[in-house]
């Protein structure tokens, strides 16, 4: 125990600091240009995991979430089909604040290999489930869910909210280089990475579809071919006086396609959506 006591003194401090003053897209620079594909704990602290409540267990979806707001988190239709009951026994649960998906919510502690630490995960039930009314089962377009949860969020310094909007957004998504984040099949602890946007016409040779994918998807080619979750976020950075200030959420992975020699992310981008977020993720 005695071991622990200095991360745990750490986190007490962390936790009174992040729940006084909760900034969205938090971001330490430092961590921005790294070559790791590993996040630290507390690192991008608004994705988590969708978790299917049996009688047992916790059945993990292998989907991500990505928290908006106090109420509210946001994730791929795609993800919430095999939630058929849209009433108050919804068996639907967000887990928040995991860096290691195998960590079990009773532990106290998730911690890296250089010794930082951050509490267990939480687990909030889902009340509402609101897909995109636009959604296309056929095309695969506006592959979008709001998730309410049973309860507000305790902001801490592991557990906060993506920005929604960018201060200054570019016009067009195309040859960018954006960052990515999420859980991922090879490695139980939450990734990160960078990939760069392609046209339309770039995404249909990519992936060898015979169809150009729909109008409100993105498509990005990732330095490496590492398959995270759908749900996952991809992000742009807002700049204040030359300095990288916060994240703002750009789109969601919907999948990776494999083709050829190449891994292609395609994600749904929310910007066009943003209005019906921010309709349907009111506090009521």
């Amino acid at each position: 125990m005695s071991g622990k006591l200095v991360p745990l003194l750490a986190l007490t401090w962390l936790g009174a600091l992040a729940s006084g003053d909760t900034q969205c897209g938090r971001l330490d620079e430092r961590l921005m240009y790294t070559t790791d594909e590993k996040t630290e704990p507390s690192e991008n602290p608004w994705v988590g995991l969708l978790l299917e409540e049996l009688p047992d267990r916790y059945r993990n979806t292998l989907c991500s979430v990505v928290i908006i707001n106090e109420l509210h988190v946001l994730t791929t239709a795609t993800c919430v089909k095999r939630f058929k009951n849209r009433g108050a026994d919804l068996n639907a649960v967000a887990m928040l604040g995991v860096w290691d998906e195998n960590t079990e919510t009773d532990e106290d502690l998730q911690c890296n290999e250089k010794g930082y630490c951050v509490p267990g995960p939480a687990l909030l039930n889902v009340t509402e489930i609101k897909v995109h009314p636009d959604s296309d089962k056929d095309t695969g377009d506006n592959d979008l869910a709001i998730l309410r949860l049973h309860k507000r969020i305790e902001w801490t310094h592991w557990i906060q909210p993506i920005c929604l909007q960018g201060t200054n957004e570019p016009e067009s998504l195309i040859h960018r280089n954006l960052h990515y984040s999420g859980f991922n099949h090879a490695d139980s602890r939450k990734g990160k990475g960078l990939s760069m946007t392609v046209s339309r016409q770039k995404c249909k040779q990519l992936t060898s579809a015979s169809i150009l994918p729909p109008e409100n998807q993105v498509c990005a080619y990732p330095v490496k071919r590492t398959k995270f979750y759908p749900g996952s976020p991809l992000m742009d950075v807002n700049v204040e006086r030359d300095v990288p200030h916060n994240f703002y959420l750009v789109a969601l992975l919907v999948k990776s396609v494999d083709a050829g020699q190449a891994t292609t992310q395609i994600y749904q981008d929310v910007r066009p959506s943003r209005s019906w977020i921010m309709a349907n993720s009111q506090f009521k």
